[in-house]
């Protein structure tokens, strides 16, 4: 669970994270690059953790290190969204904390190629009971976007604006989110996102 650090309004470069931690995600990313590919070409319960390992080019107890189970493999991505989405929110200079957000939602979907979340839908539709536990923007980073929304807004800690209007614009993405989660169509999840912005303000 990441904590609630200090808010950064700056939008600057941070410093990069030290040469172990980017070794770190580097062989994350092989693992789950190497899983949703075998996944795509031959189903999740086919594939082994042992073939994921070698096809990602590290040994079983490395793998085992940065897998939990294998159902994170396919969580992982829409968690790493989910984080995205923060950091551009916190680095947005747009001074209407709605805009600003809805602009993070849609930047970060439109950074994904067509095929990247298309291929993992098809994915998650083969392992039941995992899209109950799919969700946009994950609980952490949605206190994360309040607490950036109250500073900016420059509310009261006991204010229920900036929570409301956090809450209420990720209902809406969310509900988008879902229908294209189900959808048997080849739209793009920012057509899906748009549609439910617009019935918003209809």
């Amino acid at each position: 669970m990441r904590g609630r650090g200090a808010i950064c309004q700056s939008g600057g470069v941070t410093s990069l994270p030290p040469l172990r931690a980017r070794q770190r995600e580097e062989v994350r990313r092989s693992i789950d690059a190497a899983a949703l590919r075998l996944f795509g070409e031959r189903g999740y319960d086919a594939v082994t953790t042992d073939e994921i390992a070698s096809a990602a080019g590290v040994s079983p107890s490395t793998y085992y290190r940065h897998v939990p189970t294998k159902d994170d493999l396919l969580l992982r991505p829409v968690r790493a969204s989910s984080a995205a989405i923060l950091e551009r929110f916190r680095a947005s200079q747009d001074s209407d904390p709605e805009a600003a957000l809805v602009a993070a939602i849609r930047e970060q979907t439109q950074s994904l190629s067509d095929a990247e979340p298309a291929n993992w839908r098809a994915i998650i539709a083969q392992v039941p009971g995992i899209l109950d536990r799919v969700q946009m923007i994950d609980d952490d980073d949605r206190e994360q976007l309040i607490a950036i929304t109250a500073h900016r807004l420059r509310t009261a800690e006991d204010d229920f604006r900036p929570g409301v209007l956090v809450i209420s614009v990720l209902a809406v993405v969310e509900f988008g989110y879902r229908r294209w989660m189900t959808a048997g169509d080849n739209a793009p999840l920012v057509d899906y996102i748009d549609a439910a912005l617009a019935a918003r303000n209809r």
